[in-house]
């Protein structure tokens, strides 16, 4: 027994002090962005239109089964106001689905009317969507490549827009920030809103205040060609091909842009198993990515200040396998003998206390110094919805850690799509659109369930008893662990 409380101890406060050097490296993120836009930073002017000649360029559309939102892309895309001599567009399409038969509707109509538009059906679907991405870019020699995902809408003057940035010859890679077409249509959205908010305020801005690597987010961004060839292209063996080409080209020596002030409007995923499918391939696409490549990183010439920040940047996700760790060991260690239980706890609740305040402060500046339309950045507000989200990404904790440990010991699985429904503020209707939804529940969400109730017995049993110490913490698991899997069942029930 008394090897087993030495490991339950030891685990429970490396989890909590890993957690906590997480939440402060995200406030180091936090002050760096705010500073930046304290001066110029983020809100300096754009640079000028690009001068001379205009280059190629390719709008890139990988889709897969996307028979809800394939036309609203191809119109929308159409409306670029580039040259159409010096425009490309492919769609990439892998669909085994009737969105093939809409896509080639609409890609005939848009080539009357003198479109340059290519309908790229691969014999194979290999490698998901880096390999459409790379079988696509074989098939032209423009200079430049703009990468939209199924459910983005990109604004006319967006070639135009981001071209500029290229006038420095070691730009790389110019990533805008992702708009929500309805981010009020339920919690679900709300949430996911929020923390993506936070990833193109905090994390981008943060990152390219401190000079260090950024990332593509696969979607919503530019390349220079010569850049993505000089990398080494895109590969596969990772779900988060991006980041993984993101860190190649910097270790290389590409500079990457990160703009606040040219904005692509996206559809958040409405469900709940297209949010666990979607935070898996990110989670466990990060971690794959560290796997390979923090050694590069770490041997490269990149500043000490760069590689320690990126090594954050591809370790971050595993938070979420620290967070199990903490929950597994609060709920066991009142049930193990122990002489210093409640110095323990103490010392546990106040180093959680400073990762819960220091998420506050990153999420509040976030928020506040975002320019996000519509955002409340009453106090009340901010820190409701911090703590909500906060136990909605606790509640995920469980599937997450597994996504973690695929990553780390490089279990191989396919790329899952998110699904896209064509919800967005002016058209929430989604009757009928079902065909994409998961059938089966997944067992993560019966062990989900099973935690909710522990944790919830666990909070009642602690009443009058040392393990009292841990109430605050057993609620919080147990309110995310019942809203994740209890929004998965009635999500589930419903179809």
């Amino acid at each position: 027994m008394n090897l087993i409380n030495v490991i339950v101890e030891l685990a429970g406060f490396i989890s909590v002090a890993a957690i906590l050097v997480f939440s402060l490296g995200q406030t180091w993120l936090a002050i760096q962005y705010w500073r930046s836009k304290q001066g110029l930073g983020a809100n300096k002017p754009a640079p000028a239109p690009w001068a001379g000649p205009l280059p190629t360029v390719l709008l890139q559309l990988p889709i897969y089964n996307e028979k809800y939102v394939v036309e609203r892309l191809l119109r929308n895309v159409a409306l670029m106001d580039y040259p159409t001599d010096k425009l490309t567009i492919q769609l990439l399409d892998d669909s085994n689905d009737e969105t093939t038969t809409i896509a080639a509707r609409v890609i005939a109509e848009l080539k009357l009317q003198g479109f340059k538009i290519e309908h790229v059906r691969r014999p194979v679907r290999k490698g998901f969507k880096a390999g459409a991405l790379d079988y696509g870019l074989k098939m032209s020699d423009a200079e430049f490549v703009a990468i939209f995902d199924a459910d983005f809408l990109p604004r006319p003057d967006f070639v135009q827009g981001v071209l500029a940035y290229f006038a420095d010859k070691s730009v790389g890679m110019v990533q805008t920030r992702w708009e929500h077409l309805n981010a009020d249509y339920s919690i679900i959205t709300r949430m996911m809103a929020f923390a993506i908010d936070n990833h193109f305020s905090v994390e981008h801005g943060g990152r390219q205040a401190s000079d260090s690597f950024i990332n593509f987010n696969g979607t919503g961004g530019m390349w220079r060609r010569k850049t993505i060839d000089d990398a080494g292209g895109w590969r596969s063996d990772t779900l988060t091909e991006d980041l993984d080409l993101s860190f190649r080209s910097q270790i290389k020596g590409w500079k990457f842009l990160f703009t606040e002030i040219i904005t692509t409007p996206s559809e958040l995923p409405v469900q709940m198993s297209a949010v666990r499918s979607q935070q898996f391939r990110w989670t466990k696409g990060a971690a794959e990515t560290g796997r390979k490549t923090l050694s590069n990183l770490w041997n490269s010439d990149a500043r000490f200040l760069t590689k320690l920040v990126g090594s954050f940047h591809m370790l971050n996700s595993s938070i979420f396998l620290f967070l199990a760790i903490f929950a597994t060991c609060i709920a066991l260690l009142p049930f193990l003998p122990s002489t210093h239980f409640m110095t323990l706890a103490l010392t546990m609740n106040l180093m959680m206390l400073l990762a819960v305040l220091a998420n506050l402060f990153t999420y509040w500046t976030s928020q506040r110094s975002g320019d996000f339309a519509g955002a409340d950045h009453s106090p009340t507000s901010l820190v409701y919805t911090t703590i909500a989200f906060m136990a909605m990404a606790t509640g995920l904790c469980i599937q997450c850690s597994l996504a973690v440990m695929q990553g780390v010991f490089g279990k191989q699985t396919a790329f899952v799509r998110t699904p896209k429904l064509n919800v967005t503020a002016d058209n929430t209707h989604i009757a009928g659109k079902r065909a994409y939804n998961v059938s089966s529940i997944p067992p993560v969400v019966f062990i989900e369930l099973i935690a909710a109730v522990v944790f919830c017995g666990l909070a009642i049993f602690s009443l009058g008893q040392p393990s009292e110490m841990f109430a605050v913490a057993y609620l919080f698991f147990a309110a995310g662990f019942t809203v994740v899997s209890t929004l998965s069942l009635r999500e589930a029930f419903a179809n």
